[in-house]
């Protein structure tokens, strides 16, 4: 790609702190590349001196893939690109003996969180996991705001927020017990030891002679302390992020981080990329007008080259099951005309159950499609099996993994077995693991259980020894003794499952044995420090270059599609409630639910289809629904809408009377 003249001066700046306001599709990627590049060509900066920070492990991957075509291997391997989290396990990795933790920590994900606290609070019988779900979410919250559970005995006077406080300390009494961390624990320990530790901070500060930051927008405050706990004043760094595409405050990212950078970094340097190089004229167009109904912050307007492009197309459909038909029937049209593959094509939808209703129809017109909010490669269930026992394997104390191993294969041990082992670990202060030898077992369990659990635990210590002298064959021992793949056989019965599960499970098996066979020092260390990794969801090219293979077409949400792009997107069910969100509404927060479909509208290089229904299905009743108000803040010289009276829409929008039912609908169903 042939840089423009704001490109190279962006390039160009490497003294003091920049940031650059990259637009949808300005090639902000392309100037994080050339900079790393011109960083150790030209001013001769060590690869391992330099850090690119990203927010998701796809553009971890495509940077890392863009120069390998042109720096070293050398270099490649010396150079350090992650995500925010994968950077704070880093850190962790490094100082973790100044953080009161064993090196051989386990990493949680949101499930075992919610089982965890389960388990505090068991005393509630009947909780839901709605309610288990909301204490996180405030314990999260206390997190990203860098506060622990001594931090908060002050601030609230509040019952609930005592009781929310005690959860809290529970939640952390167990991490430590049993020597773990959570993901928010990924930015939250090492920013608080940063900022505690003035000597870590100096060698941490010293290590990194250049920081690059890619989707800025999406930074919380806590990523955000951390960033600043690694730069002063004077710091040499590159912030890339665009603030009109900020859409995850329920991940804690705010708009105000901007202000922060101004103010924290006085000498900021802003360089406006606004050239487009991925949408037609009129998408962009339109795209400007819609979002120009924001407040204005950081003003820019893109602007493209190419050619001016086809009219916006908006479909009405009679209901869900019509506006189905009805984008597919578009596709199938549109790709009979312009010859292109199912890849180039994208439907979007602002939440998950709207693909239900499009995958039906795919399969009846047998057009394939890959579902990309599909389950995570994490969460499938032979992962998880095989990962529990790694992680046992590796921190004897990860009771979680035990629960989830001891009974996988069957090994005859029913749920009063494991309650009354429990009981026996909490009382004698014991990991469950060695609770398996305890000494008065045969007080509690009978020869046949004693001798099951104390199989179980020689075997697991067999694994630990081999762990140590061959890691690298680890999981095919751990496979071919188990007989899991006959096991996982006779578990899913159906064979396209079993199919699955094998490919699955051999990706795993393959990509840890070549991880560890490159690793420079191959012993335990490293499968413990590449486990880690890996559950940050690194290193995965093999799934990554998998899934761009495949011609299929792409169904997503709109938060998913954020960096990527398609010949023709589709969004799909543009009306009021759904975009914007009734939870929006309700609020009266919009603007966010408008960033939204501008990302997903700027995803489009040459055509872009919008819909929405006249009637929707909801909760067994059907319901009149309203075209959303963002259809009319788009230009309407550019539009073809068809069925529809342009004028007659905007009447029925502003009708107060129906506004108000719909208002009092929204809050009946919340």
């Amino acid at each position: 790609m042939k840089l423009n003249l704001i490109q190279k001066k962006a390039i160009k700046k490497v003294i003091g702190p920049c940031l650059i306001l990259a637009g949808a599709g300005s090639g902000k990627t392309s100037v994080i590349i050339n900079k790393i590049i011109q960083l150790i060509k030209f001013y001769h900066y060590k690869p391992n001196s330099i850090i690119t920070v990203t927010f998701t492990n796809k553009a971890v991957y495509e940077i890392k893939n863009r120069l390998k075509k042109i720096l070293t291997s050398n270099e490649m391997s010396s150079i350090i690109i992650s995500t925010f989290h994968s950077f704070g396990m880093r850190i962790i990795r490094q100082e973790y003996r100044f953080l009161n933790i064993k090196k051989n920590f386990t990493l949680l994900n949101e499930n075992e969180k919610i089982k965890i606290l389960k388990n505090l609070i068991c005393f509630q019988k009947n909780i839901k996991k709605e309610v288990i779900k909301k204490i996180l979410l405030k314990i999260s919250f206390w997190k990203q705001k860098l506060l622990l559970p001594k931090d908060i005995c002050n601030l609230s006077k509040n019952v609930s927020q005592q009781l929310l406080l005690t959860y809290y300390k529970q939640y952390e009494r167990y991490l430590k017990l049993h020597n773990m961390i959570d993901f928010d624990d990924l930015i939250l320990l090492p920013t608080l030891l940063l900022q505690k530790n003035l000597k870590i901070q100096l060698k941490w500060r010293k290590k990194i002679q250049y920081l690059l930051i890619d989707e800025y927008q999406d930074t919380n405050l806590s990523q955000y302390a951390l960033l600043k706990t690694l730069m002063n004043i004077n710091s040499n760094f590159t912030i890339v992020g665009d603030n009109d595409q900020s859409i995850y405050s329920w991940r804690g990212a705010q708009q105000k981080i901007f202000f922060f950078l101004k103010k924290d970094f006085p000498t900021l340097n802003i360089i406006k990329m606004e050239q487009n190089y991925r949408s037609s004229g009129r998408i962009l167009k339109v795209a400007n007008a819609l979002i120009s109904y924001n407040p204005i912050f950081y003003k820019k307007k893109l602007f493209s080259t190419l050619e001016y492009g086809d009219f916006i197309q908006i479909e009405e459909a009679e209901h869900e099951f019509d506006e189905a038909k009805k984008v597919i029937k578009f596709i199938q049209k549109h790709q009979k005309i312009h010859k292109l593959n199912y890849f180039e094509y994208a439907i979007l939808y602002r939440n998950n159950y709207q693909s239900k209703i499009l995958e039906t129809e795919l399969i009846s017109q047998k057009i394939p499609y890959t579902l990309n909010d599909e389950q995570s490669f994490f969460e499938k269930i032979e992962i998880k099996d095989l990962l529990a026992y790694l992680r046992l394997i590796i921190n004897p104390s990860d009771d979680l993994a035990f629960i989830r191993i001891i009974n996988v294969p069957n090994r005859r041990l029913g749920k009063v077995t494991i309650l009354k082992l429990k009981k026996v670990a909490i009382q004698n202060n014991l990991n469950l693991l060695d609770t398996c030898i305890f000494k008065n077992l045969t007080f509690f369990f009978n020869s046949k259980v004693i001798l099951i659990l104390n199989n179980f635990f020689k075997w697991i210590l067999k694994l630990t020894k081999i762990l140590y002298n061959m890691p690298y064959k680890i999981l095919d021992i751990i496979i071919s003794d188990l007989k899991y793949l006959h096991w996982t056989q006779k578990r899913l019965k159906e064979p396209s499952l079993f199919k699955h599960a094998i490919e699955n499970i051999q990706f795993f098996s393959k990509w840890l044995k070549k991880t560890l066979l490159d690793s420079k020092n191959k012993n335990s260390k490293n499968l413990i420090e590449i486990l880690s990794y890996f559950l940050c969801g690194e290193n995965l090219d093999s799934l990554y270059q998998s899934n761009n293979k495949m011609n299929t077409l792409q169904l997503m949400t709109l938060h998913s599609s954020k960096g990527l792009e398609f010949s023709v997107v589709c969004i799909i069910g543009v009306e009021e409630g759904i975009l914007p969100h009734k939870k929006s509404i309700l609020l009266n927060n919009i603007v966010e639910e408008r960033r939204l479909l501008y990302v997903g509208m700027t995803r489009a290089k040459k055509q872009l289809f919008l819909s929405f229904c006249k009637k929707r299905y909801y909760f067994g009743t059907t319901i009149l629904t309203l075209p959303s108000r963002f259809l009319n803040e788009l230009p309407k010289i550019d539009l073809l809408w068809y069925k529809m009276d342009f004028t007659k829409s905007v009447k029925i929008l502003h009708n107060i009377k129906y506004l108000k039912n719909f208002r009092n609908m929204l809050i009946s169903k919340k």
